[in-house]
């Protein structure tokens, strides 16, 4: 599925992300410092630990082809077999958990988003280029957001099923987080700055975001003209978050 043409950021009002803005950089965090603890902790299904051994198996006698053997038939786990097994997915819990990631949000509208990732609507939300051309469009992918933890054996890792299996990993949520739209932008290593994907289109700022701060945002952007301010508000008479121009 085709990213839509902007992707957004809620943030606090910060040095950092005033930094961020000035240096037209983004930070990759790594999973363990997100708020879902389940997210990007999906690992190999211990409950299948037999078909992920099997699979090995399989793999092994293909490659050496010996004659008559069938690997269905060999039914009994030698020693070491788990151990193996569990520093596998213990490997696999390691690599996805220092990657580096990016999210963004299809809405800048959202009323929990403002209050989650922007300081209760007293911060912003950057307004990221995600057309056609872009490198964010080429990069960017969507969270898949399901009712229950996908079930992965060791088979799932192999060509060429293996890329949708990594990407299970890293883009998959419970399906609670739905509302947040995302989407994601990852590298192999992660809490680190990067350089933005692509440009600014605009930046807005929160309902409850103090005159002294929109000043000292507009004030460090002053000299790109091709940024445009605009203005989240509490709808009148609805539970809802509304954005003009200013």
């Amino acid at each position: 599925m085709d990213a839509p043409d902007s992707l957004y950021r809620y943030q606090a009002l910060s040095a950092y992300s005033l930094a961020a803005l000035v240096n037209k950089t983004i930070w990759l965090a790594k999973p363990s410092t997100f708020n879902d603890p389940f997210d990007c902790a999906i690992t190999l299904d211990r409950q299948k630990y037999k078909q992920s051994v099997m699979h090995a198996v399989s793999v092994a006698m293909e490659r050496a082809k010996p004659a008559g053997l069938n690997p269905e038939h060999l039914q009994d786990m030698w020693p070491g077999d788990e151990e193996a097994f569990e520093q596998f997915r213990s490997h696999l819990t390691e690599m996805v958990q220092n990657l580096g990631i990016c999210s963004f949000s299809a809405t800048s509208t959202h009323l929990l988003m403002w209050s989650h990732y922007a300081n209760h609507h007293r911060g912003f939300c950057v307004e990221y280029d995600c057309r056609a051309g872009t490198k964010l469009r080429k990069l960017a992918y969507k969270v898949k957001y399901e009712d229950t933890v996908p079930s992965l054996t060791a088979a799932d890792f192999a060509p060429p099923e293996n890329e949708g299996a990594v990407d299970t990993l890293w883009l998959t949520k419970a399906k609670c987080w739905a509302y947040e739209e995302e989407w994601r932008v990852m590298t192999n290593e992660g809490n680190k700055a990067h350089r933005a994907p692509s440009r600014i289109l605009s930046v807005i700022f929160g309902a409850r975001m103090p005159e002294s701060d929109r000043i000292m945002v507009a004030y460090a952007l002053r000299h790109e003209p091709d940024v445009n301010f605009k203005q989240a508000r509490l709808k009148e008479g609805h539970f809802e978050v509304e954005v003009a121009p200013i």
